[in-house]
């Protein structure tokens, strides 16, 4: 399993950049230290997508900054990117391991503790668990799951949790000490004034938020 050495995941929504070029607010989010992209723009044609996602890995830092392509294997391959995150009802986690190799990253939304459960025993290298607060964007996936929740996810999970719906500078604390490793986020970014200025609040907040500041739950 590759190591995780990320703490702020930003997934990429072109129709929450409030009309302004995603490109741009890319750039400048990288710029201001984001440190992991998501590129999940599931309405795009294959070859949109792939142009997309040729665009930004020409921004994000020469390769230091991972692409992770939302659910396209095929992609992620064609492309050589960092790695794939998988929904959860996507192909199974331990079929794509066998196709990408232990290098890549290799992320899964879950909406619940079975799905958190069945995530650590195919050996997802981090899990995206949600919606914790209330967002347009989650609403689908139905009520905000909360924190005590996120709480049990994290406590149950061996590999990282990032918490995710709603997040914002504000409640990073909360879902640190609730136990997530971090947070991905679309609005809290994307839809902001600043770009920079909320990249860096974002790194700014997990930074604070020591390990030893993090909840832990006695297991049975």
């Amino acid at each position: 399993m590759r190591p995780v050495d990320f703490r702020l995941l930003l997934v990429t929504d072109r129709t929450q950049t409030r009309g302004r070029p995603l490109l741009e607010l890319l750039r400048q989010a990288v710029d201001a230290g984001l440190p992991a992209i998501q590129l999940r723009e599931r309405d795009l044609p294959t070859r949109e997508l792939i142009q997309l996602g040729r665009e930004i890995g020409s921004l994000a830092k020469h390769g230091t900054v991972p692409l992770i392509v939302n659910d396209r294997v095929d992609l992620m391959l064609a492309m050589n990117l960092d790695g794939v995150h998988l929904r959860a009802n996507s192909l199974p986690l331990s079929a794509v391991r066998r196709l990408v190799g232990a290098g890549c990253l290799i992320g899964i939304s879950t909406h619940s503790l079975a799905e958190v459960h069945a995530a650590n025993r195919e050996k997802a290298d981090y899990i995206v668990f949600g919606p914790v607060f209330d967002t347009p964007s989650k609403r689908r996936f139905g009520a905000p799951v909360g924190l005590e929740r996120l709480a049990e996810a994290c406590w149950l999970s061996t590999v990282p949790v990032f918490a995710i719906g709603g997040i914002t500078r504000a409640s990073v604390p909360a879902v640190r000490r609730a136990g997530a490793y971090g947070v991905a986020v679309i609005g809290a970014i994307l839809g902001s004034d600043d770009v920079a200025a909320a990249t860096r609040d974002l790194l700014a907040a997990l930074d604070a938020s020591s390990d030893s500041d993090v909840r832990t739950m006695p297991r049975a």
